[in-house]
């Protein structure tokens, strides 16, 4: 194995990456589960959507449906928890934060990984640097870290996921030598690698290439030719060359989804309006939050796709008269849209509201046919959802239209068995100490 070379690196990569980010969340404020299996369930508690590391060592793959894994929960008294975005997204905040005190800059990859690039530095110092990092991060947020250091991105999330894996490495592991970067590649199979999706996995396992240090050795204009110049930059990365630049966040979001599972299936129209304008309603919240203006709405409802009960999957749109903020607007063009695809005998499991075709301004271009509201009335339609959208931030669900009927206080249709509360966020739930 190479000697160490006293040169500082000219570029180099810290990934911190959250480990088991929505349970450590969840363990956070139940320490007492250090240690024991925990799940962390989709909406509604349809599937496993993040798993403890004892959970991952009996086996239970990520995304299986709760329903098959009751078995193992009895068994081995796993603890489930539903999902908790409220909770996890200000937890993600608070790690954020913490790391831009500790570094000149962080890059946010994504709730639970940040980038953070250093100039100028010996290996030892980012090595310091890094065990500095995950001990500030747990004492000051309660959060357990990972942390690659690479001389690339693509090498850096390989290096973090292989300081996850093997706890020898007290979560950190560099490859800033030569060596131990070959030995990294060696060891991980293509599907690890930054990028590399299912289909291209199955593609260059097709051509031999079974492992990172396989594709490394490939000749970068070939691949970029034969598959795209995204693998070309990969490979490159791979050898230590720093090519991938990550994408600005982008701030005209093109559009918005409401989309939940049912905790029980749907029969009645009146059910499957009332949770479809609810979807509507969270949408429309967003929008405003967003200052824009949508035009169309589309509104999707399907069956299971499991079992022997009649499928059936519909969607349908419909282009508003003018643009708009206004829930009232939604929930009418949701219930029409609603009542026109339901069709009866179906078991309904799911619904999704989009709303599309987004503007900063309610200017548009009329015509003979639509009548345009006056300047008072939108006047009147911004000052009620302003108000609606203040108090609900108080309280979430402290006002509601009539056509959301209480849906989002009915325990048929959703599972608050193991929703946690959200100790950071609402003042109503903050932890309580007994005497």
């Amino acid at each position: 194995m190479e000697t160490q070379s006293p040169k500082p690196s000219q570029r180099a990569y810290l990934l911190a990456d959250c480990n088991n980010f929505f349970v450590s969340c969840e363990r956070v404020f139940r320490p007492d589960l250090e240690g024991s299996p925990v799940v962390v369930l989709s909406n509604n508690d349809g599937c496993v959507v993040a798993r403890s590391a004892e959970v991952k060592a009996l086996g239970v793959p990520m995304g299986s449906p709760f329903f098959k894994i009751q078995d193992l929960v009895r068994r081995h008294h796993i603890v489930c928890f539903s999902s908790n975005f409220d909770l996890y997204l200000d937890i993600s905040q608070r790690v954020m934060k913490v790391l831009e005190t500790l570094c000149e800059e962080v890059q946010v990859y994504s709730v639970d990984e940040a980038f953070m690039p250093m100039h100028g530095m010996h290996e030892q110092e980012l090595m310091g640097l890094a065990f500095k990092i995950i001990k500030t991060v747990r004492n000051h947020v309660g959060v357990p870290l990972s942390i690659g250091i690479a001389p690339s991105r693509t090498l850096a999330k390989l290096a973090s996921h292989h300081a996850k894996t093997h706890s020898e490495n007290r979560s950190v592991y560099s490859v800033m030598q030569q060596g131990l970067r070959q030995r990294l590649l060696r060891e991980n199979p293509i599907s690890e690698i930054w990028g590399v999706g299912r289909r291209l996995n199955e593609q260059l396992q097709d051509e031999g290439i079974m492992t990172a240090w396989d594709l490394s050795l490939c000749d970068v204009p070939a691949m970029s030719k034969r598959y795209s110049v995204v693998l070309g930059r990969t490979i490159a990365e791979l050898n230590g060359v720093d090519c991938v630049e990550l994408e600005p966040p982008t701030t005209t979001q093109a559009q918005i989804m409401w989309s939940r599972t049912f905790k029980d299936r749907l029969t009645e129209p009146e059910d499957l309006c009332e949770a479809a304008c609810n979807y509507a309603a969270r949408a429309a919240e967003k929008l405003r939050a967003l200052g824009r203006y949508a035009r169309r709405i589309s509104v999707g409802i399907r069956s299971s796709y499991f079992g022997n009960e009649p499928r059936y999957a519909a969607s349908a749109s419909l282009n508003l008269d003018y643009p708009t903020a206004d829930t009232r607007t939604f929930l009418s063009a949701t219930r029409q849209l609603v009542l026109q695809l339901y069709r009866p005998g179906i078991r309904y499991m799911k619904a999704e509201v989009l709303l599309s075709d987004f503007t900063d301004t309610r200017s548009f271009q009329s015509d003979l046919f639509v009548a345009v509201p006056s300047d008072e009335e939108l006047k009147r339609s911004d000052q009620v959802m302003g108000t609606l959208d203040s108090l609900n931030a108080k309280k979430r669900d402290t006002v509601y239209l009539g056509a959301q009927m209480g849906l989002v206080k009915d325990k048929r249709f959703t599972n608050p068995e193991h929703f946690s509360r959200r100790y950071t966020t609402c003042l109503d739930e903050l932890p309580e100490i007994s005497g």
